[in-house]
């Protein structure tokens, strides 16, 4: 897959030796961009002492000495930390959230791993540069449905019904292993469990493009004043159906012009005379 790369997110991980497996697995597999997003705070402490202790100028990563992560030393110091999912995977133009899909629908399409390569040959333009993100939850509960709402595709891997749940490192390991050692041109599009609505390759909306429309949406529904007491409750589920939509790259640049237009002052007007007369018993 030369034309695409992989970046790894971890959430919210509250585990240092798990992130430094995870670090190796994308070291043994050749992949090195990492971007951490909330990390629990004892653990990132416990993962770096301060410069001066290293007398580098550079953090020293604890777990580099630990066997979890031997070998990974650069994409530790290289991995980028993010307050949030959005800003982690601002770059990436399809984001695969990972999922044992216990006691869950995710009302996203589910790929199984081995047929991984396949939904991404399938999913994206050949002959583009592309970045895909591999999103894995916090090791206690997995991706939360918020999280889930940023993702294009869901990855399941298999297991036994009596242990469905995987340790994180394994599961980075398991992904990485999957892209790493398959080409696209080995599986049929048409074996891909999450095809395409068109035949035709088309440009899949980036995360960042569809939380430019998410927010356009919400600052629309302030001025109207039609936003409820939580203001932003329904934020996922607007997410979720930009992307079930599965919007070209110019109809969601229509769909951004027209939200910017009807925050005019005019167009305001005529939402809030809607909002009012909907408001009314």
């Amino acid at each position: 897959m030369k034309d695409l790369s992989i970046k790894v997110v971890l959430s919210r991980p509250r585990n240092p030796d798990n992130i430094g497996a995870a670090a190796r697995a994308m070291a043994n597999f050749g992949f090195s961009d990492l971007a951490v997003v909330a990390p629990h705070a004892p653990t990132w402490k416990e993962t770096s002492e301060t410069a001066a202790t290293a007398g580098s100028g550079e953090p020293v990563w604890l777990m580099e000495r630990a066997r979890a992560a031997v070998g990974a030393a650069d994409v530790i110091r290289s991995a980028r930390v993010c307050a949030t999912l959005a800003e982690a995977a601002s770059d990436c133009d399809l984001l695969l959230g990972t999922s044992a899909l216990q006691r869950r629908t995710p009302n996203r399409d589910v790929v199984i791993l081995s047929d991984l390569a396949g939904c991404l040959a399938a999913r994206l333009p050949a002959g583009k540069k592309l970045k895909a993100g591999l999103l894995f939850g916090t090791e206690r509960t997995g991706l939360t449905n918020e999280e889930l709402s940023f993702c294009h595709v869901v990855i399941n891997i298999p297991t036994r019904e009596k242990q469905p749940s995987i340790n994180l490192g394994q599961a980075v390991a398991l992904v990485c292993y999957e892209l790493a050692g398959r080409s696209p041109a080995e599986l049929a599009p048409e074996l891909c469990l999450a095809p395409p609505r068109a035949a035709r390759p088309r440009q899949v909306m980036s995360v960042q493009e569809t939380e430019k429309v998410v927010e356009e949406i919400f600052s629309l529904l302030d001025e109207a004043r039609v936003n409820g007491p939580g203001g932003r409750e329904h934020e996922a589920e607007i997410r979720r159906a930009l992307l079930d939509a599965r919007l070209t790259k110019g109809a969601m640049g229509i769909l951004l012009t027209l939200l910017r237009r009807a925050r005019s002052p005019k167009a305001a007007g005529r939402l809030m005379g809607i909002a009012l007369d909907t408001a009314r018993p």
